[in-house]
């Protein structure tokens, strides 16, 4: 994980959008007021969310399991591979 990226309360109020769409991407946001932090910016985590390609590890899985992830075509459109894996983050 990155170092977290600190703003001051002004600068968050100014730039919240594209601070709310870094931290929705996983980048840490701490938000200062005074030189102190006061909170963070942090994605909500999505229930089903299917992983993006190479970000599961295959150890620890029977082999029909990583035969079966290893087969699905991760180009096809996202309706079929949602229905069998949930949403993409």
């Amino acid at each position: 994980m990155s170092e977290p990226v600190t703003v001051s309360l002004y600068e968050a109020k100014t730039h919240l959008s594209e601070l709310g769409e870094r931290a929705s991407r996983g980048e840490q946001i701490v938000v200062t007021k005074h030189g102190k932090p006061r909170f963070v910016l942090m994605p909500v985590p999505r229930e089903h969310a299917r992983p993006m390609p190479g970000t599961v590890p295959l150890t620890g899985l029977l082999e029909a399991e990583r035969e079966s992830i290893e087969s699905v075509d991760w180009s096809a459109p996202d309706v079929d591979i949602e229905f069998e894996f949930g949403e993409r983050e």
